[in-house]
């Protein structure tokens, strides 16, 4: 699993996994999951604040129904199709709904204005996966590719399997 990595601290990025499926099913999967987080004191009063927690979703209906929850946790959402996340009018819809965004790294490399946009919103960026079995484009370092989003393209964070090739500076 990889590892996400924030101004070099770890934290706790759990993935709410199929949430359609539930929803199928008449499931009140995000009632579940905050009932959840509440019961191990990850949110709200009494949550430890050394323990950083963010929860991330593919869902689009998740990431909208945890936000009238108003789940109190920043939410993450992943994105593996950049359909609808192409212009700046396309992000800016998402704030006051999202915390984060967590494209795939190539969304992030084939637009870097994508980062800007997000940002223009004070919405984070944290790509998925930069792994060195994996290296993207003419990378074929892994450090030198977290470097290339982190400081070129300006990444708040990423997700990573190599933790210990986290570029410092």
């Amino acid at each position: 699993e990889a590892v996400a990595i924030v101004k070099g601290k770890a934290g706790l990025f759990p993935e709410l996994k199929d949430p359609e499926l539930y929803a199928s099913r008449k499931i009140e999967f995000e009632k579940i999951v905050l009932a959840a987080l509440d019961k191990h004191n990850l949110r709200g009063p009494k949550a430890d604040p050394k323990t950083p927690l963010i929860l991330q979703t593919f869902g689009q209906q998740t990431a909208r129904n945890l936000a009238q929850m108003k789940a109190g946790v920043p939410v993450v959402l992943l994105i593996g199709d950049p359909t609808g996340f192409q212009t700046s009018d396309q992000v800016k819809a998402w704030k006051g709904i999202v915390q984060g965004f967590g494209p795939a790294k190539q969304i992030v490399e084939r637009n870097p204005d994508f980062v800007k946009w997000a940002h223009a919103e004070g919405i984070s960026v944290t790509p998925y996966t930069v792994t060195s079995r994996q290296p993207f484009g003419s990378f074929t370092d892994v450090t030198a590719e977290m470097s290339h989003l982190l400081f070129d393209l300006g990444v708040d964070a990423l997700f990573t399997d190599n933790p210990d090739k986290f570029p410092r500076r």
